[in-house]
Order: structure tokens, then sequence, then C-alpha cells
């Protein structure tokens, strides 16, 4: 109440740069990826901000979803959700075991494949809900299936622990190329992702051995939300897709698919100088560019600190107005130059990145001109700019 209050007395203050969350495509992808399944329940995916688009912002616009879960990676993330929303926690990522005791667990599931979190679980000498993680093949993180019966055991020891999921992770995931030389055998042989899926179904009849009942069974990741249908998974896991950026690639038979999702993000800075060059003068470090005859060089206060790489130094574009402007000279730490002309003023908004995948300037373009995915790109904006929700 008293920071409510607060805020009406504290002057706004208004950012050169703003990222801007669209509201009604975020709700219209969730439930577009759930009309593609709809025996099958949906755990949203925050981790890492968000995807670059804040857990706070995200966990309003959730507020009215039904979802059984929303998932986040650590500690950290799930104090935002739980001081924001009353909606349950799925916690992915490993936290010290000091901090197990600080969860609500009646509203709180833990993602679980080692034995020593195990331990600390049931020390807190409370219910405790765990997704048992298991390793289908990406052996990275999971149960391996050698040591399954042993993490069972000792499950059965902890009569606090309840086994409330069962979950993996694909090891193919965006690529055309679903599976590897290897696996493109003849004579009717499985791929990959179909291996990790009779794995975990294995994994998951021996978890039934010892009397268990998870509820919940979830391996799907976006990109397989839309490329298989299979009744055994009763929950899906989108991550990208719920933020519009399509996890398929072009030539990707269900490509068309990711191509109904709807822009969720854009990002606008400012015009804050202006320059006239003549020819043999250049702009930006090093002398990357120079001119052969007159030019109006502006300049926006959005560099490789709000995450313009300097790899994309001279390969991307931005837009003002209708028009498309070509960002030119070495990305600096908190500016970035580009080509202008007579019309632009200073103050006049610049688009960043766009929403639409249509322009030039979109973060596939910007993701590629920098040597990395839309993933990457998207988690390292800059956590200092303010997002809004439009």
């Amino acid at each position: 109440m008293f920071s409510w209050i607060k805020s009406l007395f504290s002057p706004r203050l208004y950012p050169m740069n703003i990222v801007y969350i669209h509201r009604k495509n975020i709700l219209r992808n969730i439930e577009y990826l759930q009309s593609l399944q709809s025996n099958s329940k949906l755990f949203p995916v925050l981790k890492s901000n968000a995807y670059g688009h804040w857990i706070k912002q995200m966990i309003k616009i959730l507020s009215k979803v039904d979802v059984p879960y929303v998932v986040v990676d650590s500690y950290p993330e799930y104090q935002i959700v739980r001081k924001n929303s009353d909606k349950k926690i799925l916690i992915i990522g490993e936290t010290l075991p000091d901090n197990y005791k600080k969860f609500d667990l009646k509203r709180t599931a833990f993602a679980v494949y080692n034995i020593e979190t195990l331990q600390a679980l049931w020390k807190i000498w409370k219910k405790v809900f765990i997704h048992v993680f298991l390793n289908t093949g990406m052996n990275r993180e999971g149960v391996d299936p050698d040591n399954l019966d042993y993490f069972l055991n000792i499950c059965q020891q902890y009569d606090t622990i309840e086994i409330e999921g069962v979950m993996s992770h694909l090891y193919w995931a965006d690529w055309i190329e679903l599976i590897s030389d290897i696996d493109k055998e003849i004579g009717g042989q499985k791929t990959s992702v179909e291996k990790q899926v009779d794995l975990f179904k294995k994994m998951y009849y021996q978890i039934l051995e010892y009397w268990y009942a998870p509820i919940w069974r979830h391996i799907w990741n976006s990109a397989w939300i839309f490329k298989i249908k299979e009744d055994f998974f009763n929950a899906r896991r989108p991550g990208l897709a719920m933020y519009w950026y399509n996890p398929l690639e072009e030539g990707d038979e269900f490509y068309d698919l990711g191509k109904e999702l709807l822009p969720s993000m854009s990002i606008v800075s400012r015009v804050v100088s202006l320059h006239e060059v003549w020819p043999g003068e250049w702009v930006s470090y090093n002398h990357k560019h120079t001119f052969d005859h007159r030019e109006i060089i502006g300049t926006t206060p959005f560099g490789y600190a709000e995450w313009l790489t300097r790899l994309a130094s001279g390969k991307i574009s931005f837009r003002i107005g209708k028009k498309s402007v070509k960002q030119i000279g070495t990305i600096c730490m908190n500016l970035c130059s580009f080509l202008a002309n007579d019309r632009v003023e200073i103050g006049d908004e610049i688009e960043i990145i766009s929403c639409d995948l249509k322009k030039e300037n979109n973060l596939v373009a910007l993701a590629k001109a920098s040597e990395t995915i839309p993933y990457e790109s998207l988690i390292r904006f800059d956590r200092g700019m303010r997002r809004e929700i439009v």
C-alpha cells in the first residue's frame, strides 16, 4: 500500500530505450499452442527472465490463464513469481540446499535428479512435490537409466517426498536435420527423438513399479509441440513459441504451423545525435566505415551494453517511421550509428527490433548477424531497460 502511494508522488522518468511486450499476442499464442493438443496442459516457461520479456510482466499477462504450473529456473526467479502471482511454480534448476526451506511448499514442485537434492528436501520434514528428471540421452542432467532403481529406493526411504511428475528434455529441438547420420539407418530403425520417447516410457513404467502414481508426464519443448501428438504425455513446456518466435527452420515440414504465432516483443529508442559528414571522413571506432560522399549520420543510445553485439556492426538495419535505416560503423558500448537523412530529427523514435518477421530489423535477423540464435538474443537484452505491456 505504501509503495503505491509513494508512486503517486514520485516523478515518472521516461527512458530512451523501451521494450514493449504485446499482451494480446502472447495470450493468442498460448491459446493456439493449447489448441494443437487440447488434452495436454501447458506449463509456460518463464526462465531466464521469461526469455528477456521479464517475469513480472509475463505473470501479469498470465494472471487469468489457467495453467497447472509456470516454470522457472532458480530461487530468485521463484521469488518474483511468488510475490506477484498465486500460480503454482515448477523449479527446474538447482539451488543451494539451505534455500529449500524458504520455499512455499504448498505451491512449489522441484525437478530432481540427484540424491543430494533428495536428502536436502527430506530434511525439511514437510511434504515436498518433485518431478523426477530423467536422462533420456542428452547426458547433461537427469537420472540415468542404470541408476533409476537406486534413486527410487532412496525416494522410498523419504516418506515426505511425493513424485508428482516425470520429465525429460529433447536434444533435437529446432533443426531441419532432426536426426544424425548415425540414426538414419535403414531397416526401420527409430530416430533419436523416438528413442528418447521410448526410453522415457520405459523409465516411467519402472517408476510405477515402485507404487508411485505421477500425475504429470512432460518432455515436449516448443519445437515438438508442433511436430508430435502423443497422448502419453499430458503436459508440455512452451518457451520460445509462447513469445512468438517460430522454433522451426524454413524447410521443416511443420514450419508453417509456427508461422501462426503472433509477435510479442519490439524495442524502440531515440535519435540523440545527427552529424553531417563528408568524403574521406569516418564514423565510430577504428575507421571501419568511411564515406565517399556527403551523408547525415544519426546516433542512438543502444549498443552492446543493451545487446547489439559488435559482431553485428554494419550488418543490420533499424526503422524510423516506415523507412529502413542501415546501421553503420562499429557498435559501441551504449551507442551506435546509422545512415539518416535530412528529414530525421533529434528525438525521433527509432525502432531497434521489430516484432514483424517481414521487417529487416526483426530479432531473427539480429541473431543471424550476431552469429547466434534467437534464444540467446532474447535473454541478453539489458535487464535495466524498461519493459512495458501494451
